[in-house]
């Protein structure tokens, strides 16, 4: 009764007046309902913030000026058990029946354990709550066109979070290489309206050079970003290009608009145009200090977008050209196949009749002859399997063998076309284990004719088996010009070749090693060495015993 008596007797004390001058004039609102809910007092503040007279608030249920009803009960019912509430959002009805967001705190006034009034002081939060929603978006925004690698798409996501959330109307023109403006992107709420819109830039590119201020070529070419509250009429006649142009920025009912220049490392990439076209809705400086964040973020996403699709562009063109050279590779293999095998043939035939007839000097060539065309048949097989492989088409028989027999064999067969290397196995026993016996040979013929061509200086050649926990190990050891330690990362990549003097000192397509490195792959093992250069290298590879 303190309060309500200090504020309603015009006769009061000095001390009494001053407080009421305090309440009246007090900048955060305040009222004051009694026991029913009834609004029995509010100061200026208040009445300003709801755009009430005295008449139409005081007297009324608090309930009443509420948005949600359901609310406001839990609110009181709150306030009636713990006495106070403090901090609790809510959204108000004004006069002219839009809402407002605001911050409340009340308590409980009591005489003789008897509720009097309720206390309440009204905050606006509007600003506050606005530039919590827009933080939100931004930060989703962020989200969104970080998660995308696709310019239509990223533009998509763009339109669908302003519109109409934030904008009625968005256009993102961007800059080309040419230097002319082009429009990338519209968006309206109405699409007819943006229909309307659209086929007028068509017809009507972006002037770079036209020298109104709020004109997009004016920012495109300064670099200004813009801030028009109120889109008058007197601002009609001073963008006016054509009568067109004026009809369609009526028939938009534009009533704010902001221009920002989309700028990627200094660069003008862009300009984006907000335009609302709601009265209700005129763009302030929270709204443009949004924009203007809004358009770094998307600026920089459609430049890493731009960069992106350039990127998966020219490697799709690179991977079209290697599976068109892979397919002439495969063709030219299997064509080439059919006379390197007639020619062998008929190179052992001429081998044994000169032979029979005793020509020893034509049997040494023919023997020659005959070591040059298995060379050249290892290197089609190789060029087979190679497109095999990046086809997916590499076949494997997997079956139970002796790996240490299978490494004698390969061993004695190696042995006989070398002269200047001795072959010595360091074979430790091991029982028979499963996979493909030739792919698994032809990784340790590669082995060992690696180990033969780049030890020219050496003589001799080890291969060590070792068998343990279902894994079989074997490794060829030399003592050649090794590897140098930057080349070592590339070793098995498909066509390198360890480097001699000159480019041609050691021959060879540079794809024993890749193949190998396949085949351990498709038998689950690895594929490893050791080497240093001048001192020799050590190539082993680990599978398990057992499928």
């Amino acid at each position: 009764m303190f309060l309500e008596s200090g504020i309603e007797n015009s006769g009061a004390t000095p001390r009494k007046e001053s407080l009421q001058n305090f309440l009246e004039n007090s900048p955060v609102g305040i009222h004051i309902a009694d026991d029913n809910g009834i609004i029995t007092f509010a100061n200026k503040a208040e009445l300003d913030l709801l755009g009430y007279k005295e008449g139409e608030y005081v007297g009324q249920p608090l309930i009443r000026f509420y948005q949600d009803h359901d609310y406001f009960d839990k609110l009181y019912q709150k306030l009636k058990n713990e006495g106070f509430l403090k901090n609790q959002q809510a959204k108000m009805i004004c006069k002219d029946g839009s809402l407002v967001d605001v911050m409340i705190s009340c308590n409980f006034y009591f005489e003789d354990d008897k509720l009097i009034h309720t206390r309440c002081f009204t905050r606006d939060i509007t600003e506050i709550k606005k530039s919590e929603n827009l933080l939100h978006l931004l930060n989703r925004a962020g989200e969104e066109l970080a998660a995308t690698h696709d310019t239509g798409e990223a533009l998509d996501k763009i339109i669908k979070l302003l519109i109409p959330s934030f904008t009625d109307m968005v256009v993102i023109n961007e800059l080309n290489a040419d230097g002319y403006g082009n429009l990338l992107k519209m968006g309206h709420s109405d699409p007819q309206k943006m229909k309307m819109a659209e086929e007028y830039r068509k017809n009507h590119p972006i002037n770079l050079n036209h020298p109104y201020k709020g004109s997009v070529g004016y920012s495109f070419k300064t670099g200004e970003p813009l801030l028009i509250q109120n889109f008058t009429p007197e601002i009609f006649n001073e963008v006016n290009v054509d009568d067109e142009y004026v009809k369609i920025l009526k028939d938009l009912s534009i009533t704010s608009v902001m221009l920002v220049p989309m700028q990627v490392y200094g660069r003008i990439t862009g300009v984006v145009s907000f335009l609302s076209c709601n009265p209700e809705n005129i763009y302030d400086e929270t709204d443009f200090n949004f924009v203007k964040s809004f358009c770094n973020r998307m600026a920089l996403t459609l430049e890493n977008t731009r960069l992106y699709e350039e990127i998966k562009k020219e490697i799709e063109e690179r991977i079209e050209v290697d599976k068109k050279k892979d397919e002439f590779i495969s063709i030219a293999s299997h064509e080439l196949k059919t006379p390197v095998t007639s020619l062998k043939a008929y190179t052992q035939i001429l081998q044994s009749t000169f032979d029979e007839n005793k020509n020893i000097q034509a049997v040494e060539m023919l023997s020659k002859m005959d070591k040059q065309v298995d060379k050249l048949t290892t290197l089609i097989v190789d060029l087979l399997d190679v497109t095999k492989i990046d086809k997916g088409e590499l076949m494997f028989e997997m079956k139970e063998f002796d790996f240490n027999e299978m490494v004698k064999e390969i061993a004695e067969e190696m042995q006989r076309i070398t002269k200047s290397h001795k072959i010595v196995l360091d074979l430790n026993h091991c029982d028979p284990i499963i996979g493909d016996r030739t792919r698994i040979g032809q990784v340790i013929v590669n082995f060992i004719s690696n180990a033969i061509k780049y030890s020219p200086g050496g003589d001799q050649i080890i291969i060590k088996t070792s068998c343990g926990n279902y894994k079989v190990k074997l490794s060829v050891l030399d003592k050649g010009i090794g590897i140098p330690k930057e080349e070592q990362p590339n070793i098995f990549r498909r066509f390198f070749r360890v480097p001699g003097k000159s480019s041609y000192t050691f021959p060879g397509m540079g794809l024993g090693l890749y193949i190998s490195s396949e085949i351990i792959r498709r038998h689950d093992g690895r594929i490893f060495f050791e080497s240093e250069e001048g001192k020799g290298s050590s190539f082993s590879f680990e599978i398990n015993s057992h499928s």
